[in-house]
C-alpha cells in the first residue's frame, strides 16, 4: 500500500486521489485513477519513480499525449503524468 504521508515528504509536486485523467490534461484517455501524481521537475520525477518501485505500488508513467487503453476504464494504482524524460 502506498503511504501518502511518505509520498508527500519525498516530492515537491502534487497528487490527486480518485481523479479522472482528462481533468489533468490527458485528453485521449477516459479513465479514473486511484492516484494521479504530477512531479515538479526531473529530479522530483526520478525520486518519485524510485519510491514507487521500492514500495511495489503499481504505477504507469505516461505523458500528456500518451495513449493507453485500460480494459475496464480504470487503473488500480498510481499514474505519473509528466512530459519530463527519464534517462
Amino acid at each position: 500500500m502506498l503511504k501518502l504521508d511518505e509520498l508527500n515528504k519525498i516530492m515537491k509536486g502534487e497528487f490527486f486521489l480518485q481523479e479522472e485523467l482528462k481533468k489533468h490534461g490527458v485528453r485521449k484517455l477516459d479513465a479514473l485513477a486511484d492516484i494521479i501524481i504530477k512531479p515538479a521537475g526531473k529530479k522530483d520525477l526520478a525520486t518519485l519513480l524510485h519510491f514507487l518501485e521500492e514500495s511495489g505500488y503499481p504505477h504507469l508513467f505516461i505523458n500528456s499525449k500518451g495513449r493507453v487503453v485500460f480494459p475496464d476504464k480504470r487503473f488500480h494504482g498510481a499514474i505519473v503524468v509528466s512530459d519530463y524524460k527519464v534517462q
